[in-house]
């Protein structure tokens, strides 16, 4: 049934697909649905290519686009699961709902993360196999049985493009394990006044992008059409 899953998302334009049981890391208020179902959508390269030192107009179309796109997905994964009958719900792609205006329900990144679909660079998203950090998450939780994958090692080695990149310096350049703190390799909070002080004239929620477009991962991926090796 798992395969019939993903075949089903891959058919409505999921690019990346994966499961993982999320049941240590979930907040209690979703504890009747420890099982995650990660969806992943490809970001544009030639967009990617056009950002330099901040986000671009096209760049902001197209980073809402997408999260529509993924929203839609999931909501289907939900009916999906529902018909057949199981519980599901579905976590947007981006939303923030903390007082902070920094973290969402639940990281779509920690589930891709145990669901084997990449490791958590520098810049604290997720490095996936094909894409690099070029691909926006969706997760939707659910009681469907699901198998875990595996945690990826992270391979970012003494690489710093993404800290040295960083128009506000919120990147630390720490590398990232199973215990480490967000805040410990991205200071969020200042990622997001940069973004909201900077990039208005682009348009309210403008995100930055810069850190996606100048990962190594991210270019080798988009000039092989395939993961880098190692």
């Amino acid at each position: 049934m798992t395969e019939e899953l993903v075949r089903f998302l891959e058919a409505q334009g999921a690019d990346i697909v994966g499961t993982s049981d999320v049941r240590e890391v979930l907040p209690s208020r979703f504890a009747a649905l420890p099982f995650a179902v990660t969806i992943g959508v490809r970001l544009s390269d030639a967009v990617l290519g056009e950002i330099s030192g901040g986000p671009t107009k096209l760049y902001f179309a197209h980073y809402r686009a997408a999260n529509a796109l993924l929203d839609m997905i999931a909501m289907r994964c939900v009916g999906w699961l529902q018909r057949k009958r199981y519980n599901a719900l579905a976590i947007p792609a981006s939303q923030t709902t903390n007082e902070a205006g920094i973290a969402g329900d639940f990281p779509h990144k920690t589930a891709a993360n145990l669901a084997g679909l990449g490791f958590i660079g520098k810049n604290a998203l997720l490095i996936s196999r094909e894409f690099g950090p070029r691909v926006r998450l969706a997760t939707v939780l659910t009681d469907m049985p699901l198998p875990a994958g595996t945690m990826q090692l992270v391979l970012c080695g003494s690489c710093r493009a993404c800290a040295d990149a960083c128009p506000c310096g919120a990147i630390t350049g720490r590398m990232w394990s199973a215990d480490t703190a967000r805040e410990d390799i991205v200071d969020a909070a200042l990622c997001s006044q940069h973004m909201k002080k900077a990039y208005q004239h682009i348009g309210r929620g403008a995100v930055c992008g810069v850190c996606i477009a100048v990962c190594p991962w991210g270019k080798r991926g988009a000039k092989n059409s395939a993961a880098p090796s190692e």
